[in-house]
Order: C-alpha cells, then sequence, then structure tokens
C-alpha cells in the first residue's frame, strides 16, 4: 500500500491546474542530447588511434592506461565512445558469447568474427585479440621448451 501511495503522490504532484480548472501533466524528461547524458570519459583526440607509443607516453606521465574486453560491434562502439585506450578481445567469447564450458571449443575463425565485429566499432583504441589455445604451437616439442 505505501507503494502505491508514493505513485499517486508522484503523479499528483506532476500534475498542475491551469486557469480553465484542468489538469495537464508536466513533463520531467530531458531535452538534453543523450551524449551529453552519458558523456563519461572523452578522448583527447578522437581521431587518432591509440599506439604502444601513446600508451609508453601515458605511461611516462603516470597517466591512467584503461583497458575493457569486447566482443562484439556494440561494445566496441561504447568502447570507443568511453575513451577507452585498449579494448581486449578474448577467447573468453567461447564461455560469455558461445555458452560453452571453456574457452577450448573456440576456434581461429570465430575469434576473427569477433575481432572484425569489435574492430568496426572501436576506431581509436587498441585492439588485442586472443588466439584460441592451441593455435600457437607447431608441435609439443614447443610447449615444453
Amino acid at each position: 500500500m505505501v507503494f502505491f501511495r508514493s505513485i499517486s503522490r508522484g503523479i499528483s504532484s506532476s500534475l498542475s491546474k491551469t486557469r480553465y480548472g484542468y489538469y495537464r501533466k508536466l513533463r520531467f524528461l530531458s531535452n538534453i542530447p543523450e551524449n551529453t547524458v552519458y558523456g563519461g570519459p572523452k578522448p583527447q583526440n578522437p581521431n587518432q588511434r591509440v599506439t604502444l607509443t601513446t600508451l609508453r607516453q601515458k605511461y611516462k606521465k603516470g597517466e591512467a592506461i584503461t583497458m575493457v574486453t569486447g566482443y562484439d560491434y556494440p561494445s566496441g562502439v561504447h568502447i570507443d565512445m568511453a575513451g577507452i585506450d585498449i579494448c581486449l578481445v578474448g577467447d573468453s567469447a567461447s564461455m560469455v558469447v558461445h555458452g560453452h564450458d571453456t574457452t577450448l571449443p573456440i576456434t581461429i575463425d570465430e575469434m576473427l568474427v569477433h575481432c572484425r565485429a569489435v574492430a568496426r566499432g572501436a576506431k581509436r583504441p587498441l585492439l588485442v585479440g586472443d588466439l584460441p589455445f592451441g593455435t600457437y604451437e607447431s608441435s609439443t616439442k614447443q610447449v615444453t621448451a
């Protein structure tokens, strides 16, 4: 009952009486553009891609270096808009996106699909793509050496 009272109070407080006795609903919505409401940190130069040199300069200055994992185009767009420095396209996509129990079943072709999708959305950050387990050894001797 308390919940319904608070709703009715909120509704009645948003009504205003006109001089003719009619009630009209007051708007409490924002007309500010979405990118200013959800702005967050903006990149210093949005046209410049983050490189290893950029990261080295930030490290020497003591500035924070940010890194986020992304698997698809929408996350790439959000990472780009937030001004993140590095985007990791991880083999954890096997579990997060494809629903496997481990990272072992994902293939290099599936990882390339994820990397391409993120790259279309994230124009500024440095992209780091994981190689699936077992794709980077040519033999078992290489693992033990």
